[in-house]
């Protein structure tokens, strides 16, 4: 999964990659939360659209007693 949207196997092996995480953590209550790896993606922009969108998603379906968000974490290899 981490190899979308690059090629991790091209000929400058000490190239620096970045791709962006898309977490959801999901809690119910009082309780411990939950993490979801939601997807990767490999533009920045792209990645900070989606997690705005996915977090407006979220405030409209809410379920009675759980708390939803999503983050975008940059991972660089």
């Amino acid at each position: 999964m981490l190899g979308m949207g690059f090629n991790m196997f091209g000929k400058d092996k000490n190239a620096i990659m970045y791709t962006h995480l898309i977490v959801k953590v999901r809690k119910f209550e009082s309780q411990s939360p939950y993490f979801y790896l939601e997807t990767t993606i490999a533009d920045e922009k792209k990645a900070t659209e989606v997690t705005e969108k996915l977090n407006e998603i979220a405030t409209l379906q809410k379920e009675k007693g759980w708390q939803e968000q999503f983050y975008n974490v940059a991972l660089t290899l």
